[in-house]
């Protein structure tokens, strides 16, 4: 995702990029050489921010466990701060970055990008405008490759993971907190967890179930199948991500170009990631008000961390009985 970010901040008129720091000294190295920029290795996020005072907003896209230290670097610079997701992986890191954010009056936003999909968009208009009534239910899927499962196993828990997307969705576009929540969890072989399925009360009422899977084999075709859909007291919206609107067939090989998160359109970056980004720079230019605010972000790490301990603790977990540690 960082070197993704690199080239769209490269391409885009509202912003230049001016440096890259990165662990993965080869592929960050490589993103720096083919953008022309200045590279720095590992922590030295604190010196590529000094050398360049010029510097005014930083996206963190590092490991998902690995973004408390330098958001708060930023932060602490005074320098505006879009970061992937999950903003944390604790929500006592959350709440750190959220009151630093405040107290140096910088932007802090987090890469909850679905929200510039076109297609989820739509579903939040259309529920905005009451066109399906109350909300009674959500139900999200979204599966991955146990290939992608092994670069994060064991590393941070994983109702961190995958979950953020549709819990971020859920919230957004429910417009309500979430009360309880019961969270369920497979284990494979050699107990390996390989799903987690949960269960979220908002305080509205409405019921979300949301179901993540990376366990089953990487097969031909959609191994990454998304459904999200909103059901109300008068109608429905059904966002279907997977459908991209074009497939390549290569002998017994079917491939589905992407067409929504970052797709190559004559040489540029296009799609939500562009959105976002743009949106972003906007927000530093203080052309309009930012779609996610850090509050949202906090959101979404408080519920997944109330998931990480209904798994844990095997019961439905209170919302108010969760305390930011």
């Amino acid at each position: 995702m960082g070197g993704l970010y690199a080239r769209i901040l490269d391409q885009s008129a509202l912003t230049r990029l001016v440096a890259v720091c990165g662990e993965g000294d080869v592929t960050a190295r490589n993103v720096a050489m083919a953008l022309d920029v200045p590279f720095y290795t590992g922590a030295r996020y604190r010196d590529m921010l000094a050398d360049h005072p010029q510097i005014e907003a930083v996206v963190v896209a590092t490991s998902e466990w690995a973004h408390a230290a330098p958001v708060g670097a930023c932060l602490e610079s005074g320098k505006h701060v879009l970061v992937e997701k999950p903003m944390a992986t604790s929500p006592s890191d959350a709440v750190r970055m959220v009151h630093e954010a405040g107290r140096t009056g910088v932007h802090l936003m987090v890469c909850h990008s679905l929200r510039f999909d076109p297609r989820f968009a739509s579903m939040r208009q259309a529920v905005a405008r009451g066109d399906i009534g109350e909300i009674l239910h959500t139900y999200s899927r979204r599966t991955s490759q146990p290939e992608a499962a092994d670069r994060v196993l064991g590393r941070f828990p994983l109702a961190y993971w995958l979950l953020p997307h549709d819990i971020d969705l859920a919230l957004w576009a429910s417009g309500s907190a979430v009360d309880r929540v019961r969270a369920y969890a497979r284990s494979g072989g050699s107990r390996r967890q390989d799903l987690i399925v949960v269960v979220l009360t908002f305080e509205c009422g409405a019921l979300a179930v949301l179901e993540n899977v990376w366990g089953s084999p990487t097969r031909s075709g959609r191994p990454q199948n998304q459904l999200f859909t909103i059901r109300g007291t008068t109608g429905a919206v059904e966002v279907l991500p997977y459908e991209t609107g074009i497939a390549v067939y290569r002998g017994s090989d079917v491939a589905y170009p992407d067409t929504s998160v970052a797709p190559d359109v004559h040489g540029q970056t296009e799609g939500m990631s562009r959105s976002l980004i743009r949106h972003f720079a906007g927000v530093v230019r203080d052309l309009w008000e930012p779609l996610i605010t850090p509050g949202d972000g906090l959101a979404v790490v408080r519920v997944a961390s109330a998931v990480d301990e209904s798994l844990k603790q095997g019961r439905e977990i209170t919302m108010s009985t969760m305390r930011d540690v």
